[in-house]
């Protein structure tokens, strides 16, 4: 008897939670749509890009630079005379 009460228990709880989601009528939310998005902008690839003049072309060749090498240790006077 008692497995026969669960049963029914269950099937009743069922039909309650099918009811309850069904008779609400469904609500339309509105949904904003972005239009400025770029998916369907044509493509330029990077090859495509027109060619430029080089920003760099007329700049100065750089030069290495200069390293004076120190003097030697026996020109470097050890102590000042006072």
């Amino acid at each position: 008897m008692v497995p026969t009460l669960i049963v029914l228990g269950l099937l009743a709880l069922g039909v309650a939670i099918v009811a309850f989601a069904t008779r609400r009528p469904s609500t339309r939310q509105n949904v904003i749509v972005d239009q400025d998005t770029a998916w369907n902008d044509p493509i330029t690839p990077a090859n495509d890009v027109p060619a430029q003049d080089d920003p760099f072309a007329h700049a100065p060749v750089l030069t290495p630079p200069v390293v004076a090498e120190p003097p030697p240790a026996d020109a470097i006077p050890a102590e000042r005379a006072s």
